[in-house]
């Protein structure tokens, strides 16, 4: 906590930028569908919405260019993350005076892939410069502000764009959410960012060849790949099977935000609790080894074996929901320590990142299609297996890490 306020100005700003990055996507990827759904628009024609997210999983092409090009005056990170943050402000601000409605659908999108490529290049820059800031335990305290961060800017740019456009009207609406991008300008306006090292190595060019021949760099992008298709297998699946079940969508809903809670507040701020307590990789293997407990609890309930109950069905959810987020925590501290170690912080942090998505995104589409061939049986045992995989590689990389109590 001492450490939290010692750092309070960047803390806060970090939690702004990233709660920003969160409002875009939830914008995008939430409320949109939604409200144009609500203004008529046929579903075939919001099945191309998720494009909207691609920037954030190519982003790695071209985090070396924000690495290697900044303006001295302004200074290495901020010389993208105030440009792009206009941008998202400008946006968002484009949407209250147009409105989301069929008839602006298609400025909608636009304005939304313009501030979706914003937030990832703006967030190449933001990693890159917690990276050259931040050390020891401090490392895990700003990912789990980073990944709960953008959990609740999801929220609040998804159901609470729905929430205050119900109340106030879209205008209003977005007039609100346009105010963290302000606030966080001009939080990054008042730094005078300088690295808390002593002394910052040379910066070369950087390149993705750079972070491949990094050792431990492939065992980092396994682990974000794994934990990422594990956490989907129980948080995707999970809602169509029990939509299938005959759960109604309000319950649906109700559980998958209590979900989203527990991932925030005990996945996240308990995996940097548990970082510091048992280190990096046993938390880790823990939260991993979680998720694929809610995977069984999954699969037998799917199979047959244990009748479908409201007591599994919370216990897997929260199970997998810790899981979650204390592997999302683990994974982003282990990167960014990893990228500290090096030059080009933004290119390394953005390789392991975008990874993690892309992970994401390949495993709601696999699982769904494994699904429909052989059950949800089948689904929810892949998951099971990748978590076996991704604690089989955990295992390997802990031991060279022996020893260890707290990330270096």
């Amino acid at each position: 906590m001492l450490d939290l306020l010692k750092h309070w100005r960047m803390v806060l700003t970090f939690a702004l930028l990233y709660l920003s990055q969160g409002i875009c996507f939830g914008i995008a990827m939430d409320a949109l569908p939604t409200l144009l759904r609500h203004d008529g628009a046929a579903l075939h024609a919001l099945a191309f919405l998720p494009l909207v997210g691609i920037p954030w999983v190519v982003k790695f092409l071209w985090a070396p260019q924000v690495d290697n090009h900044w303006s001295p005056r302004l200074g290495r990170r901020r010389s993208w993350i105030i440009p792009m943050q206009i941008l998202v402000l400008l946006c968002i601000a484009s949407l209250a005076s147009i409105g989301l409605r069929v008839e602006t659908a298609g400025i909608a999108v636009g304005l939304l892939i313009v501030a979706s490529l914003a937030s990832a290049t703006q967030d190449i820059a933001t990693d890159g410069m917690a990276a050259e800031y931040f050390t020891g335990n401090m490392l895990a305290r700003i990912n789990a502000i980073q990944v709960g961060g953008t959990m609740v800017g999801f929220f609040v740019g998804g159901a609470g764009t729905l929430l205050l456009s119900g109340y106030l009207g879209q205008k209003s609406a977005f007039s609100l959410l346009a105010l963290v991008p302000v606030l966080s300008l001009v939080c990054v306006g008042w730094l005078h960012v300088a690295p808390a090292k002593e002394k910052q190595p040379d910066v070369a060019h950087a390149s993705l060849w750079r972070f491949i021949k990094r050792p431990k760099a492939l065992a980092l992008v396994v682990l974000a790949l794994l934990s990422a298709m594990t956490s989907v297998s129980g948080f995707g699946l999970s809602k169509l099977f029990l939509n299938d079940a005959g759960w109604s969508l309000q319950a649906i809903g109700q559980l998958g935000m209590s979900g989203g809670v527990v991932t925030i507040v005990l996945g996240c701020g308990g995996g940097a609790w548990l970082i510091r307590v048992l280190g990096l990789w046993p938390t880790f293997i823990l939260a991993v080894g979680m998720a694929g407990v809610a995977a069984l609890t999954w699969l037998l309930q799917a199979s047959g074996v244990l009748a479908t109950q409201t007591g599994l069905i919370w216990l897997a959810v929260g199970l997998g929901s810790f899981g979650t987020g204390a592997t999302s925590v683990v994974i982003m501290t282990a990167s960014m320590a990893f990228a500290a170690q090096g030059d080009q912080a933004g290119t390394d942090m953005t390789a392991v990142q975008s990874t993690r998505d892309l992970g994401e995104m390949l495993s709601s589409t696999l699982l769904v299609g494994l699904t429909a061939q052989v059950g949800y049986s089948g689904g929810f045992l892949a998951g099971i297996l990748m978590a076996i995989l991704a604690l089989l590689v955990a295992l390997n990389v802990s031991r060279q890490y022996v020893g260890d109590r707290a990330v270096d």
